[in-house]
């Protein structure tokens, strides 16, 4: 199991099914990093940065993008497939993410097909356990 988050080439994972790699990939997440997703990918939707109007429509406070979730989970991805390894990832956000949550990822290898390919299932969690991102992806493993 890889522990380590970001990196630029993949640390590779053992290809039998039932392996798991499991990553923090977000630790104290911070609003900051709201705003600037909120400015990267063009959606201002108050939900994410106006604590007056999340609180008025019965949440908490504000709250993380679904996508920004996505791409943050996306670190395992790049962890295991390495940059250009990963052909798919389709995912469903469960839970809001929070300012001040840590999330960790956890990848799963469900199937390997006969081109040499894997097919993994993923979940990430925040730190009291609860599953907040559900996902599928596939692609060629990095170099074990």
């Amino acid at each position: 199991m890889d522990q380590r988050a970001g990196g630029q080439r993949g640390a590779g994972m053992k290809s039998e099914v039932g392996t798991v790699h499991r990553q923090v990939v977000a630790e104290g997440l911070t609003r900051t990093q709201l705003v600037a997703y909120a400015g990267a990918s063009g959606d201002f939707h108050p939900f994410h940065h106006d604590e007056t109007y999340a609180t008025a429509h019965g949440f908490d406070r504000i709250f993380a993008h679904g996508m920004l979730t996505m791409g943050i989970t996306g670190q395992a991805l790049v962890a295991v497939f390495g940059p250009e390894g990963l052909d798919c990832y389709a995912a469903d956000f469960l839970k809001p993410v929070w300012p001040g949550d840590t999330l960790t990822a956890e990848l799963e290898i469900t199937a390997i097909n006969a081109d040499g390919s894997v097919e993994v299932d993923i979940s990430t969690t925040d730190q009291h356990g609860t599953q907040v991102l559900r996902g599928t992806a596939a692609g060629r493993l990095t170099a074990e």
